[in-house]
This record gives structure tokens, C-alpha cells and sequence, in this order.
């Protein structure tokens, strides 16, 4: 028989977690608020794609928690994609204060499993890293409601919401537009030029059957307000 007493195995390792955030505040705070989980760890940081992508290879997360916007004008959607192509097995949470309403489907389809906003930085980022590491879709009551209820009014050959027709970084620009931001002030954001944002506002016109710049905007807001 073996010497060593019974019913003392060995704690499991604490699942390795990366943030992705251009603001080292969130980071900071996520430290300070996994530190005192036993089951959970903050092994790296990084504030843009590649550096994210980076990372993962050199730490192998088991979940990493990403933010919509990232430094250098970088979705944190198409990240996901990214990191969930190369390694579909990681976990991603989306933890952005861009609104639940607007991003939480896209995420989801992007292959995140849950989505927190930054001004519920607490326990319930826990509760949602536990719940996307375990598998499951991690979202507030309303939004697994909304979008239960819109799969059910879509029905198989209905069409789906005009503004899923829009890529990842003309949703940003339509966001930025509801927003107010001019040409300029989208480009400076995004990092991109002046001409290809104009060339994003277009496409999106085209997709949203919007006659023009004006039409735009008032759709732009609508959106940004749930009303659409």
C-alpha cells in the first residue's frame, strides 16, 4: 500500500487566461479580479492582433477575453476568426463597452462564446469565463432572449437582419457614423485612409438600399439606439 494519504490529489492547474485590450486599466482590474480565483489565471496581455496572435502562441491560453476595438484600428472580431481558425479549441469571451445589442451576435458567429460589457466588471466576468470554458454561450437574460426571438421570427427562409450583410469593419464604420464621427475622425480611429472609409460608407449604402450620406446617418443612429 502506499504511504501517501488518501483523498489528497493533486489541484487542478488554474486555466491560463489572456486579455486582449488597449487599455491597460482593464488589464489591471482583470488581474486584480482573477487573483483571487483559485481555478483561474491571467498569464498574458496584449493590445493588438498581432501581438494577441502572438501570445497565443507563446502562452497557450485556455481562454482568451477580447475587446471589440483593439490599438492600431484592429477589430477584435476578425481576431477571433483569426485565432479560432489556428486553434479551435480556445475559449474567447468578448469583454467590450461597445453595447451587448450591437455586438453579441456577431461575436457569437465569430466564434466567441459569451459577451460581457466592461461596466459589469465583476464577478460576472468570472461567471462568464468559467461558462465559456466550460462550453456553454455566456450572455445577459435580454440579449439570449432577443436573439431566441428573432431566430424564431426569421424562421429557415425568412431574411435575416439587413445589417448582417455588412462586414466586421463596416459595422465599425456604421457604429462610428451613429456616433457622429465624420470621414476623417473614422479614419483616424480605424488607421485607415480617408478614401477607404468613404469606400466602406458606400458599400454600406449599397447593402442598406440607402440613397445617401443623410439616409445613412439617420439609419446609423436608429441602430446605435435599438431601433432597428
Amino acid at each position: 500500500m502506499s504511504g501517501k494519504p488518501a483523498g489528497k490529489g493533486k489541484e487542478p492547474e488554474a486555466a491560463r487566461i489572456l486579455v486582449v485590450d488597449d487599455h491597460p486599466i482593464v488589464y489591471e482590474g482583470l488581474e486584480k479580479l482573477f487573483g483571487r480565483e483559485k481555478d483561474l489565471r491571467i498569464a498574458g496581455y496584449a493590445e493588438d492582433m498581432e501581438g494577441a496572435i502572438r501570445a497565443v502562441e507563446k502562452i497557450r491560453p485556455d481562454l482568451a477575453i477580447v475587446d471589440i476595438s483593439l490599438a492600431g484600428g484592429a477589430s477584435g472580431l476578425e481576431l477571433i476568426k483569426v485565432l479560432k481558425r489556428r486553434y479551435p479549441k480556445l475559449a474567447v469571451l468578448v469583454l467590450s463597452m461597445h453595447e451587448e445589442s450591437l455586438y453579441a451576435e456577431r461575436a457569437i458567429r465569430s466564434g466567441a462564446g459569451g459577451y460581457v460589457m466592461k461596466n459589469e466588471l465583476t464577478a460576472r466576468v468570472v461567471e462568464a469565463a468559467r461558462a465559456v470554458l466550460a462550453g456553454r454561450v455566456y450572455l445577459s437574460g435580454p440579449m439570449s432572449s432577443r436573439l431566441l426571438d428573432e431566430m424564431i421570427r426569421r424562421g429557415p427562409n425568412k431574411t435575416a437582419n439587413p445589417v448582417e450583410r455588412l462586414s466586421d469593419r463596416e459595422i465599425e464604420v456604421l457604429r462610428l457614423v451613429g456616433s457622429g464621427d465624420t470621414s476623417s475622425d473614422i479614419a483616424r480611429k480605424l488607421n485607415l485612409g480617408v478614401k477607404t472609409v468613404e469606400t466602406h460608407r458606400r458599400r454600406i449604402r449599397e447593402k442598406l438600399h440607402l440613397r445617401n450620406s443623410v439616409q445613412l446617418m439617420k439609419f446609423a443612429i436608429e441602430w446605435m439606439h435599438g431601433r432597428r
